[in-house]
């Protein structure tokens, strides 16, 4: 494996001189269809952790080499499986993609990318926990308070084909970097970095849609939406909880 890694390495600084944005892309596409070809088609999980190791490497290479990157659809490699987040205003995105290293809890990885002043920047997504599967994000809403700017990313996360979680985490730019710890709410447990909710997916009814929309910002009013889930079997009910932002910070009013 310490192989492996200096081989990885040395094409992650190699790989991109001399290539266009196409050829580049086609590239990290590749990796992407390999980490799934070696999962599910010639099982190899060394083979799946080595191609996910590169993409992320030549990803965020690619992404801080070609600023030009933040406003590209990426349509060869989504079409692979990356999934692009971006807000409104174009100053943030958040990629992510499935690691191919879980089962039915699926694992995944993000990237993001910002624009501060006239520069763009990228930055990795760090695990909390060990063993955290982390989320990847479907949309990203944007918030403005006063001369405040504040990103809301709808997470989805699959612990299994029946634990599904949904929510909203808060970022901020500040100072040309990426606050990823805004605490913006507040509940019983204090000011958080996000809200939102662990359900039974089977419970779901009515929610065709593909990504969910559960989890809600309401622009006009400044308020999330949460659906209440119920205890006993983790089921989504048609009731909600309201966080209405006001005095900097959103706040349960029902």
């Amino acid at each position: 494996m310490k192989y492996i890694v200096i081989i990885i390495s040395f094409l992650a600084t190699s790989f991109l001189f001399g290539q266009t944005s196409s050829e580049i892309q086609k590239s990290l596409a590749e990796h992407l269809n390999k980490m799934t070809y070696y999962k599910f088609q010639a099982p190899n999980d060394d083979s799946v952790n080595t191609y996910n190791t590169l993409f992320k490497k030549l990803f965020l290479k690619y992404l801080g080499d070609d600023p030009s990157s933040m406003r590209d659809n990426m349509d060869i490699i989504v079409k692979a499986g990356l999934i692009i987040a971006s807000s409104e205003d174009k100053q943030f995105r958040i990629y992510s993609w499935d690691t191919q290293s879980g089962g039915t809890m699926h694992f995944y990885d993000n990237v993001y990318q910002y624009a501060a002043g006239d520069k763009v920047f990228v930055k990795e997504s760090m695990n909390d926990t060990e063993g955290d599967p982390k989320s990847w994000y479907s949309e990203i809403y944007t918030m403005k308070d006063k001369e405040k700017k504040y990103y809301l990313g709808v997470y989805n996360a699959e612990y299994s084909t029946r634990d599904i979680a949904q929510g909203i985490k808060f970022f901020a730019i500040e100072n040309n970097s990426l606050n990823t710890d805004v605490k913006l709410a507040k509940t019983t447990d204090g000011n958080v970095n996000e809200l939102g909710i662990s359900f039974n997916f089977f419970s779901l009814q009515n929610h065709d849609e593909r990504p969910l929309k559960l989890v809600l910002f309401d622009k006009s009013k400044n308020t999330i939406s949460v659906p209440v889930v119920q205890n006993e079997n983790d089921s989504i009910t048609n009731k909600l909880t309201l966080y209405q932002y006001q005095n900097g910070l959103f706040e349960k009013v029902k």
